[in-house]
């Protein structure tokens, strides 16, 4: 068998060795260029398999924790537009006993026209929106109802049914926020104290019922916000990289790899000297 340069055995092993540090030392620095442990489903094909599970979990927990969020603001805007209610009636009732004890005709006016005036005002209110959706409505068909859990079932909460409109209906025929003009709106001299205490007693029960729902959200976005955090957690446990490790990896292939291509620069130069005695010998025989 003719001999040929790095043939031999030694050199053979010697590249073997030298690929494969190589590769080794390829994928040690692709993970820690990455900080994924995991590269491909060969490296690990069940820690892969509950990795993607988890992905699919904290995008729902993601999902519904904005759903959540999205709720609470909605349920901020309608506590906001009842606390300017309850400002609003209680100006009222300053009105009218201002009205009631006043014995100037000239400022008993001035008290009728703001109070039909934030009569109006109360109307606004009814119709205030979020991003298209009623804020306030005695129909079924605008109640949003919100599920608080990643998986879209079991707690539930409810955003609708707060009527403004029925909490300040002080009798069957006068409602203090059915004013959409002064002209339309109840007349000051037509409404008692006792009233509209009622009303602001309306308006605190609607408060109240917005306060319970964002307690609620609040204590379901706060366990989503956990549950996400322990979910991301579990998920990099099993992906990410231990740099300290790699990098004590990469150090040591790298070493190996330094030494295979020592060992085939030695195992060449030894088949040359080889060749050089051969050849030497051949041209001495003739």
């Amino acid at each position: 068998m003719a001999l040929t340069l790095g043939g031999n055995n030694t050199s053979y092993k010697s590249i073997r060795y030298l690929n494969d540090a190589k590769s080794k030392m390829d994928k040690s620095m692709l993970r820690i260029s990455s900080g994924k442990r995991i590269l491909s489903g060969a490296d690990d094909p069940g820690g892969l398999s509950v990795s993607m599970k988890l992905q699919t979990q904290i995008h729902s927990t993601n999902a519904a924790k904005d759903r959540i969020e999205n709720a609470k603001s909605y349920v901020e805007m309608q506590d906001s537009a009842l606390s300017t209610a309850s400002d609003i009636l209680s100006e009222m009732s300053s009105l009218e006993n201002s009205y009631r004890n006043s014995t100037s005709d000239s400022l008993k006016a001035s008290y009728a026209s703001q109070f039909k005036e934030l009569q109006v005002q109360l109307n606004s209110l009814k119709s205030e929106q979020l991003n298209g959706v009623s804020l306030f409505s005695n129909s079924a068909q605008d109640n949003m109802t919100i599920h608080t859990s990643a998986s879209g079932s079991g707690a539930t909460v409810s955003l609708g049914f707060l009527d403004i409109a029925g909490a300040v209906s002080v009798s069957s025929t006068e409602n203090l926020a059915a004013a959409s003009t002064v002209s339309s709106a109840v007349s000051i001299s037509d409404i008692s104290e006792s009233e509209l205490v009622s009303a602001v007693d309306g308006i605190s029960a609607l408060r109240a019922q917005a306060g319970g729902k964002l307690s609620v959200l609040e204590f379901a976005g706060e366990y989503l916000g956990n549950m996400s955090t322990t979910l991301e957690s579990a998920h990099g446990r099993i992906m990410d990289v231990d740099i300290a490790e790699e990098t004590a990896n990469f150090a040591k292939y790298s070493m190996q790899y330094e030494a295979a291509a020592a060992a085939v620069a030695q195992a060449n130069i030894a088949m040359g000297a080889v060749m050089d005695l051969l050849l030497g010998s051949i041209n001495r025989d003739r």
